[in-house]
This record gives C-alpha cells, structure tokens and sequence, in this order.
C-alpha cells in the first residue's frame, strides 16, 4: 500500500490597494511564488481594490483568505519589493506571526517596528535563526497563520463581525487606546503581544524596499543595525590595515 500524501499547506497573499499595487509588488510575488511552490506549498492571492480604510480592508482580505482554506496568510502593502528568496524566507521562519521590516519614505535611514529588548537595551534574539522579539512591527510584510488568527478571534471576540457561521474579525483595529493613538499594525502587535500573550518575530536579514511614485528606498534591517555605533559594520570600528 502507498502512503497517505501529506496535505501540502496553501499560503494565501493579501494585497489592498486604491487602484492597483505597484509593479515593483507584483514582479517580486511573481518572482517568488515558483520558489514557494517547490518548496511544496499552494498559493494564491486576493485583493481588495478601493477600500480608503485599510484595516477594514485587510479584514475582508483575511475572510476570503479563510474562504479559501488558507493555512497562512501574508499581509503585502502595495507599495513593497522583495528578493524572491526572502518571501518563502518569512513563510518559513517558525511562529505564528512574523514579519519583515522596511524603511520610512524618507532619505535618512529609518525602519518600522519596535523591537523588545533585555535590560541592557539589546534586542532579544532567538539563536536558531536570529529573528527577533518585537511588540510592534508593519503590516506590509507580515505573515499570520490560521492558527493564530484562531487564537486572535478567541483572545479578542469583541474584534469579530458579520455572520456567527462565517464571522471577520478585525485583525488589524486601529485607535485611540490608553490615551495614545495606534495605528492599525502597531494595535495587531500590542494585541497579539499583551492580549493573547505571544510573541512576534521580526526577521531582520531580508532585503525589502519601500516605492514612492518615483523612487525606491532600499533596505535591509540587519545590516543596518550592523553598522549602528557598535555594530560590527559601524564605520568607526574600520580602520585600515597595515
């Protein structure tokens, strides 16, 4: 007798846009999905075009990818690229929320997110592949499983609407919280975080860049925390040889 093939897992990728994601966005989902594929997943990918609120937006998007029996589910804003390799990077990397991070529109080198750290101000790290603890990270790079949005709506039922057989939940709830503002990917943190009392992971090696009409903002995470005052690239550290 054969053995039982093993189900593969889908991934699902979720893209909001006012009208459409820029080209730089899909050339890199393009790029990666044969990738993803032989590394033995399904995929596919919905959208939600014209929607002005994004969390409201990206809670649709997750209904239909539910719909579409999704074991994860990756959040793109529509205005990122990415190396082909890092996307089944992230879908890889181990936990139920994870993320990447990118730079600020902005020519002074600036990232999203909010990292936790031990006393001493270091980022905690997990030593089997280096990501990072966060509390807070975008939402444009971010993979959630079926799992934890399980635990989400459980954690947070006053989140879920519509109908009890097929309810939504707004994943991603935005506002006013403890008198400070929050915005819509920061709140999923402090919620998956404090609320449900997991942790989110922020891959720090993938090289993710942020488009504007008319230019890209190239980044990369880690190495630009190596060459943060201290780090092993910090220019004050290189002296030439001898």
């Amino acid at each position: 007798m054969s053995e039982p093939e093993t189900k593969k897992q889908k991934v699902i990728f979720c893209i909001p846009t006012m009208t459409r994601p820029h080209n730089a966005t899909l050339e890199s989902l393009k790029a990666s999905i044969p990738l993803i594929v032989e590394a033995g997943y399904e995929e596919g990918m919905v959208n939600e075009i014209g929607c002005p609120y994004i969390s409201a937006a990206r809670a649709t998007m997750l209904r239909k990818a539910l719909d579409a029996k999704a074991d994860i589910i990756v959040f793109i804003d529509h205005d990122v690229s990415w190396d082909p390799g890092d996307m089944l990077k992230l879908i890889k990397t181990q936990g139920d929320a994870v993320a990447g991070t990118y730079r600020f529109k902005k020519d002074e080198e600036e990232y999203m997110g909010s990292l936790i750290t031990d006393p001493l101000g270091y980022p905690i790290g997990r030593k089997s592949d280096g990501a990072l603890k966060a509390d807070g990270t975008p939402a444009g790079f971010l993979k959630v499983t079926r799992d934890a949005v399980n635990l989400f709506m459980k954690c947070l039922p006053h989140l879920k609407y519509g109908e009890e057989s097929s309810p939504h939940v707004d994943l991603f709830n935005h506002g006013a919280f403890e008198g400070v503002w929050w915005g819509e990917d920061y709140a999923f943190g402090r919620n998956w975080t404090k609320v449900c009392g997991q942790n989110l992971w922020l891959v720090p090696d993938l090289n993710i860049n942020h488009h504007s009409a008319d230019k890209v903002y190239k980044g990369n995470f880690h190495e630009f925390l190596l060459r943060r005052p201290g780090g092993l690239k910090d220019p004050a550290r290189i002296t030439d040889a001898d």
